[in-house]
């Protein structure tokens, strides 16, 4: 039999494992911020199983989604403004700009909008769900531009209104001398 590691020997050997045991770094962001996901879903025409890859925005991926779904990224900066946002609130936002959702779905994935938005109701919530883990930087960052446009005109506007307003009371017998 042989003997167990003792001094460095064993402290190297048990580093090695414990660093076996731990993902690395890279690996904890990936799960963090995935630049890709995998969803499977049922194919609505013939309810196979379908895995679906969600990719994250590119430059150019991200310059022609912002075009594609500017009603969205507004609602969605108007809800920029309230730290507390509900769940509830972003539903709301999504089923009111539901079509460009789903052309931003379509782009992700590179599927057709029609054929997503035939998906089920769990399916159609997970592709939600991938799309938002993996492109929430895209979107978190046009809420965060613009509720820091609507501070910057707030402050302009308060600056331009003390600007605005009546001098202070002045003395009425100021310009007479005290000897007068």
């Amino acid at each position: 039999m042989i003997p167990p590691p003792t001094g460095d020997a064993a402290r190297d050997a048990e580093a090695a494992a414990a660093a076996a045991r731990e993902p690395a770094a890279a690996d904890e962001l990936d799960v963090l911020f995935p630049a890709e996901l995998e969803v499977t879903v049922r194919d609505p025409d013939d309810g196979a199983a379908v895995v679906l890859t969600l990719r994250e925005f590119r430059l150019l991926d991200g310059l022609h989604a912002q075009a594609e779904a500017r009603g969205l990224i507004a609602a969605l900066g108007a809800l920029g403004a309230d730290e507390d946002m509900e769940t509830e609130a972003l539903a709301a936002v999504l089923a009111e700009h539901a079509d460009e959702w789903l052309a931003l779905l379509a782009r992700a994935t590179g599927r057709d909008a029609a054929w997503l938005a035939r998906q089920a109701g769990l399916d159609g919530h997970a592709l939600s769900n991938a799309l938002w883990d993996t492109n929430h930087p895209f979107f978190l960052s046009r809420m965060l531009e613009a509720v820091q446009r609507r501070r910057a005109r707030s402050a302009l506007a308060s600056a331009a209104s003390l600007a605005n307003s009546s001098p202070p009371a002045t003395d009425a017998t100021s310009g007479t001398s005290p000897d007068a």
